[in-house]
């Protein structure tokens, strides 16, 4: 793609400019959500990785093929409320479950073999425990607020919002932290040799959950919120 991005822009305009690099970022666990705003070439040193080699992936890549859906990036604030909801809090709501559920099956087949099983299912129960009143919040204090206040000022900053917004962004942190420790403890999703289907499903369901959610932040962090 042609870019007037270098590496040491934030790791986070990288995406902004083509959504498409946010699968090499998760390829190379570089976080472009809640540590967004680091520059390229100091979070490919931070992973041992060859910056204008990152970079070099990142430009060649072509923008994902147009749909009928509009672009995020010109959406405004109320219309990426409403996406946020109909995408990424749907997804949520029907995931976490469904992977609170597997993993507690795998836990108690594989867990006697694979003792990590345990303290990752404590992480990803500390995860639903935080997502899901974290949603609640958006949905009924934050997303309202941020409507009401674009009805009446059109295209004004948002400053009324700025206190849900530094809660939000602390809460994103804590999931962010989260998402780290279930990468690290599943080895990146690695399913161990002796693993079976519900084994690769969980943690095919994981993997999908980590990038979903780090996507999910992404957009409002860096793209809903410094409306406000």
């Amino acid at each position: 793609m042609e870019t007037s991005l270098s590496i040491n822009d934030p790791v986070k305009s990288f995406v902004k400019d083509n959504p498409q690099c946010a699968k090499v970022f998760e390829e190379l666990n570089i976080d472009f959500c809640c540590g967004g705003d680091v520059p390229l070439l100091a979070a490919c040193e931070e992973e041992n990785l060859e910056p204008h080699w990152v970079y070099q992936r990142l430009v060649e890549l072509q923008p994902a093929p147009s749909t009928s859906d509009q672009d995020v990036l010109d959406l405004t604030p109320t219309e990426l409320t409403e996406h946020l909801e109909s995408t990424h809090h749907v997804y949520l709501k029907q995931a976490l479950p469904r992977m609170t559920a597997l993993m507690d099956k795998v836990h108690q087949a594989h867990s006697s073999r694979h003792p990590e099983l345990t303290r990752l299912q404590n992480v990803v129960e500390s995860l639903r425990a935080d997502l899901e009143p974290h949603l609640f919040k958006e949905e009924q204090i934050l997303f309202p607020l941020i409507r009401q206040l674009e009805a009446e000022s059109p295209g004004s900053k948002l400053e009324p919002a700025q206190g849900p917004i530094r809660v939000m962004r602390s809460e994103h942190d804590g999931a962010g932290e989260l998402l780290k420790e279930m990468r690290t403890l599943t080895n990146s999703y690695a399913v161990p040799e002796d693993g079976c289907q519900s084994f690769q499903l969980l943690y095919d369901g994981l993997k999908e959950l980590e990038e979903d959610t780090h996507l999910h932040i992404h957009k409002e962090n860096n793209m809903l919120f410094p409306h406000a």
